[in-house]
């Protein structure tokens, strides 16, 4: 949302992306992310990733494993938004208020034996 917040009160920009207007240009850029990041990840985690460097090791199967998961579905925007905008976060949402009940009963079995 902040991201469309700042594109769309961004002026005078030129720079797009498949068509659409973009706060930044595709070309590589070191200093900040570009939309050459979202297609070279090797130059983003080169030139722009710190804090996790270490831990490449670990992050890149699952990072790379998710990507291979969409694009294995036939159409990967659809996927993204099927599992990253509506599974992954209704299953959140289903183990919070699981919880929350949970919480409840344990408060009601407490509260019975005091």
């Amino acid at each position: 949302m902040l991201n469309e917040y700042v594109r769309l009160n961004t002026k005078g920009s030129e720079h797009k992306f498949h068509e659409v207007q973009t706060i930044n240009p595709t070309s590589r850029i070191k200093e900040k992310c570009s939309w050459a990041c979202y297609s070279d990840t090797g130059f983003c985690k080169t030139h722009h990733v710190k804090l996790v460097k270490s831990h490449f090791d670990k992050i890149d199967p699952v990072y790379f494993g998710m990507i291979e998961q969409l694009q294995a579905t036939g159409n990967y925007v659809l996927g993204n938004l099927f599992f990253l905008v509506l599974l992954i976060p209704g299953m959140i949402y289903f183990l919070l208020i699981k919880s929350i009940s949970m919480q409840f009963k344990i408060r009601a079995i407490k509260k019975h034996k005091a």
